[in-house]
C-alpha cells in the first residue's frame, strides 16, 4: 500500500515539474517572437490597412562613436587671393580729380595790376598760418583748371551752408591748421589746407561749409608744393607777389 502511495506521489510530482518547464518555454518562445517583431519594425516600413508608409521617421541613438571613420580625403577648393582681390585704402581725396596738362605761369600774368582780372588761368598763394607770411606759389595758366574750379565752386556754393554764431551774428571762422590757401580762378576764396571742406569767400569773410570736393581738388594740385615746403626745398616768394596784393595795388 505504501509504494503505492509513493508512486502515486511521484507521478504528480513529475507531472508538475512537466507542466512548468513547458509554460516556461512557452514564455520564452512568446518573448522572442516580440523581440523579433519590433527589429523587424525597425528595419520595414510601417504597414497600416496594407499600405507601406516610407515617410516614417527612425531614429537611431549612436552612443558610441569612437570606431565611426570620418573620411577627410574630401575634395575641397582652395582660394587662391590675387593681386586683383586686395583692396587698397587709399588715402588720397575721396574724388577722384582729372589731371590735366596745364603750364605753370606767373602770377602777374594771370592777374593784372590795379585789379583787372584776366580769367586765364589760377593763382594759389600759399601762407603759414603760425607767421602769416606767404610761403609759397602757384600759377596755372590753364583754361582747364580754370573752368573744373569754377564749375565746383558754382557746384558746392550754398547759401544754406553758410556758417553763422547767431549769438554773436558773425561767421565762423576757417579751422586752425599750419596753412591758409587763397585761391583766385574767377573767384576769390580761401581755405585752411587739409580740412573738411570750410571755405571763405574772401572778400566778405563768408564761410561755407559743403566744399569738400572744392578744397580737396586744390590739395590735390598743391600737394607737392606742401611737401617742398616742409622740406626746406621752396624759396618763400616775394610778398608783393602775393595775388592780394596784386589786385589792390
Amino acid at each position: 500500500m505504501k509504494n503505492k502511495t509513493l508512486a502515486i506521489i511521484t507521478a504528480s510530482i513529475i507531472t508538475a515539474a512537466a507542466l512548468i518547464l513547458t509554460a516556461s518555454l512557452s514564455l520564452l518562445n512568446g518573448a522572442a517572437i516580440d523581440i523579433s517583431d519590433a527589429l523587424v519594425s525597425t528595419a520595414e516600413p510601417v504597414i497600416d490597412n496594407g499600405i507601406a508608409d516610407d515617410n516614417v521617421e527612425i531614429e537611431v541613438n549612436v552612443e558610441d562613436t569612437n570606431d565611426v571613420e570620418i573620411d577627410n580625403d574630401v575634395d575641397e577648393e582652395i582660394y587662391v587671393e590675387t593681386e586683383e582681390d586686395v583692396t587698397v585704402e587709399n588715402e588720397a581725396p575721396a574724388y577722384e580729380y582729372p589731371v590735366f596738362d596745364y603750364v605753370e605761369g606767373d602770377a602777374r600774368n594771370v592777374y593784372v595790376c590795379g585789379g583787372e582780372h584776366v580769367d586765364k588761368g589760377v593763382v594759389i598763394d600759399v601762407y603759414s598760418h603760425k607767421t602769416g607770411k606767404l610761403v609759397g606759389q602757384l600759377a596755372f595758366t590753364s583754361q582747364e583748371i580754370t573752368s573744373y574750379i569754377s564749375s565746383l565752386m558754382r557746384e558746392e556754393f550754398k547759401p544754406e551752408n553758410e556758417l553763422w554764431i547767431e549769438e554773436k551774428v558773425s561767421c565762423v571762422a576757417l579751422p586752425e591748421g599750419d596753412y591758409r590757401i587763397e585761391v583766385y580762378a574767377g573767384t576769390w576764396f580761401s581755405y585752411t589746407y587739409g580740412t573738411s571742406g570750410i571755405f571763405e569767400l574772401t572778400q566778405c569773410t563768408l564761410t561755407f561749409s559743403g566744399g569738400e570736393k572744392l578744397t580737396g581738388y586744390i590739395d590735390f594740385l598743391i600737394a607737392d608744393l606742401i611737401a617742398d615746403i616742409e622740406a626746406g626745398n621752396v624759396e618763400a616768394p616775394n610778398p608783393e607777389m602775393a595775388v592780394s596784393k596784386l589786385i589792390y595795388a
